[in-house]
């Protein structure tokens, strides 16, 4: 079952705005999903090279990319995780690194059980996924090291 199937199974957005021009994909997911993919009003990507060194606002992208994640049958996309991982670990703050990686890992898990692959790309086999992966063994023995 594709994406948009699942979506409009929740609800029957029209494709076009009020101008005629189309909506794209992000404002459709906005509108089903009652704007879990929103951060202050924009989509978590429109955040993606502004506040990219804002801890806080990508924690925010984080929750956003969880809840649309949950209502709309769409894998978590990983850049705003492994940010708060290197901004964490910046900042020296190995609880919310190891925090912020197992909670995507977990919840990629759980996606991919649920939903199975069919119609999915696995985020598992990116570059994305594997940093994080990769990074929490360290972060867990810098967060033992400094307790």
């Amino acid at each position: 079952m594709s994406l948009f199937d699942r979506l409009f199974k929740k609800a029957s957005p029209s494709f076009r705005k009020e101008n005629g021009e189309t909506k794209t994909s992000g404002e459709l997911i906005a509108e089903v999903t009652n704007g879990a993919n929103l951060v202050d009003g924009k989509q978590t990507w429109e955040h993606a090279e502004t506040h990219k060194d804002d801890v806080e606002y990508m924690k925010r992208c984080c929750d956003a990319e969880l809840k649309t994640m949950a209502a709309a049958g769409t894998v978590a996309v990983p850049f705003y995780f492994e940010r708060v991982a290197i901004l964490s670990r910046k900042q020296k703050n190995f609880r919310q690194e190891v925090e912020y990686c197992e909670r995507y890992i977990q919840a990629v898990k759980e996606f991919y059980r649920m939903w199975g692959h069919d119609g999915h790309a696995d985020v598992r086999k990116g570059p994305r996924y594997k940093a994080i992966a990769e990074r929490l063994p360290k972060a867990k023995e810098l967060l033992a090291a400094n307790q």
